[in-house]
This record gives structure tokens, sequence and C-alpha cells, in this order.
């Protein structure tokens, strides 16, 4: 907050110019760094903004110059880790560019995240990154269009806003079903994610065509789940687990469907890896904590918010922006809960 003076009144630009001995127009070049000003006079200046601890109104600032250096940054679940990594990278380099963050939480909701966008764009943020928990193109056009510059990250609108960073989901997933089946394994199944969701039908998609790959020695067992819980994951693994012949092997899509599936397992009395094997979406920092440890496809989600900010920042300075979308890599890490022994 800007420091009082002693009769409880807040400290304005007057004040400044008058403890300076400029006029109010001159201590504002002086404090935004325009005009032709002797450095004398701008020392002056920036002395008495300092000693009275003058900071100056943002409102004012966004009113004289149509910008208010903050941006929206709307995700499905605030608590979960991966969006919590992502909004640090985002803000790392959203702080570089001036910019500060407004965060909107969606709770998995269509309605909730158009309500967020609308509320964002009521505070006149000069950009948007949202990751979606579904929007088609019409809904999202309908509520942002072309009004500001946004970029999505891990779940995008197809072909909307002005660009989009997501994970190489499908190689992630071809990669833990490959590891499986070097280890033996022929009757896999799935965990799945929203299909709504970029994250969900891009790992279900990778899933299947992974599987196809490895006909007619390898057979799908199934696929099951539609949200991203825990309870989910239990759910759906004790469905899987009631075919017959069960499935030997289990792909997770995410961490959480991951836990999820470890409960349904102690419920059933089934050990891990040794009646069902599991690999997972997602290396969270407590995969390696675990009993038995899991095998998980690994990536840094702070390059993910970080990758997608910049993209945002240069869309908001472009003249004429240049639509880009851009792939982080992925990679497994082996661990004991797909049967290796590190």
């Amino acid at each position: 907050m800007r420091n009082r003076l002693r009769n409880g009144r807040t400290v304005t630009l007057a004040d400044v110019a008058k403890r300076a001995g400029v006029s109010a127009s001159t201590a504002s070049r002086a404090l935004n760094g325009r005009g032709e000003l002797s450095e004398r006079t701008r020392a002056a200046v920036l002395e008495a903004a300092r000693s009275l601890q003058f900071q100056p109104s943002q409102l004012a600032r966004s009113l004289r110059t149509s910008t208010t250096h903050t941006v929206g940054f709307v995700v499905p679940d605030v608590s979960s880790p991966f969006y919590a990594a992502a909004l640090k990278g985002a803000q790392s380099a959203l702080h570089e560019s001036g910019y500060r963050v407004l965060l909107m939480d969606c709770e998995q909701s269509a309605e909730r995240e158009i309500e967020a966008l609308g509320t964002l764009l009521a505070h006149r943020v000069d950009g948007l990154l949202v990751s979606t928990v579904g929007l088609d193109r019409d809904r999202f056009d309908s509520v942002v269009g072309r009004r500001v510059p946004c970029v999505f990250f891990d779940s995008a609108v197809d072909g909307g806003g002005d660009g989009s960073v997501v994970l190489d989901n499908r190689r992630g997933i071809a990669l833990l079903v490959d590891h499986l089946v070097e280890h033996g394994h022929r009757r896999i199944a799935l965990l799945s994610g929203s299909p709504a969701e970029t994250s969900g039908f891009e790992r279900r998609g990778g899933f299947v065509e992974a599987m196809r790959r490895h006909e007619p020695g390898v057979t799908l067992s199934g696929i099951e789940g539609e949200r991203w819980s825990l309870a989910e994951g239990r759910e759906a693994t004790l469905r899987l687990l009631a075919a017959d012949p069960p499935p030997t092997a289990l792909v997770a899509a995410s961490v959480e469907l991951a836990l999820g599936a470890l409960l349904a397992c102690r419920e059933r009395g089934l050990a891990i890896p040794g009646d069902l094997a599991l690999a997972t979406f997602d290396d969270a920092y407590f995969a390696e904590l675990l009993e038995p440890s899991l095998t998980a496809v690994a990536y840094d989600p702070a390059d993910v918010g970080h990758a997608a900010a910049a993209l945002l920042v240069e869309a908001i300075h472009a003249e004429e922006p240049v639509r880009r979308d851009v792939s982080i890599p992925v990679r497994v890490i082996a661990r004991r809960s797909c049967g290796c022994r590190t």
C-alpha cells in the first residue's frame, strides 16, 4: 500500500511534485522515464517518491494506457500439483515481462470456466492462459473470440486462441505400453481421464494406437474411466479386474488414477507388480516414495506454464500474431510398480 501522510491522507503525485519542487506533469514524466529532463530533476523526483513511499495508481495507469498488465490463469482444479507447478512456471515468465496473474479455478465445470473467462474479461486482463475442461470452439469464441490474446496449456480448444502448449501425450502413453510389453505382458488395460480434454483423448488415442502395433500377440483388456480423480481410478480398476480374464498390466492416464488403482488392489488383496503391473502418466513428487515406487512418464509442469506464458507475451505485443503450437517432450522413469527392480 502507498504510504500515508501524517494527516492520514494517501500520498499522491502532487505530493511528490511538491516535495521535489517541480510540476505534477514533470514528476509524472520523471517517474515514467519519459521526456527530456535533466538528471538533477529526475533524481529529485525519484528521491521524493522514495522518501514518501509513493506508489503509482494502477487503476489510473490502466485507464491511461488501456492495459492492466494482468493475465488471467484458468485451471480445472487449483489443488492439482500439476497446475500449481504450471502456475509457478507461468509466473516466472510473466514477472519478467511486468505482468501479474489473476487465478481462477473452474472446478472441472464448463459453466464455471465460462464464468471465469467472463470475469477476467470484465477485469480487462491483457491476455488469458487457459487449461480448458473441454469447451468447443463455438462456446469459446462466443465468450472470448478475439477480444484478447489467449494461449491454451495442457488442454486446448481445437484451433482456438493464439497458440497452445501441450505434452507429447500419445508418445508418453506409447512408451508405457512398449515398456510393459517388454516385461512380457499380453493383456493390458487403460485407466482413462476426461475424453473432453486434450490430455484425455490424446492419451486414450495413444493407448489404442500403441496396442494395435503389438497385435495380435497383445490384447487390449479394456478402457475405463472418464474423470481425473482417485475415486474414479479405484472404481475403474475394480471394473477392469472383474473381467475374465483380467488384465495383467494397467496403464493409468494420470497419477490420481494410479493412486486409485493402488487402493483398489489393496482392497482386493492384489500385489503390485506380482499380480498386476502398473505404470502411469505424471511423475509426481511422491511417486518414488510409494510402495512400490511408480513407473511414470516424466516432464516438468513448470516448463508447460513457462512456455505458454512466453507465447502469450509474444501474442500480446505482436502487431500480427502468428499462431504457435508447442509440444513438451516426455520420458519414462522406470521403477518397481511395472516389475523393474530399480
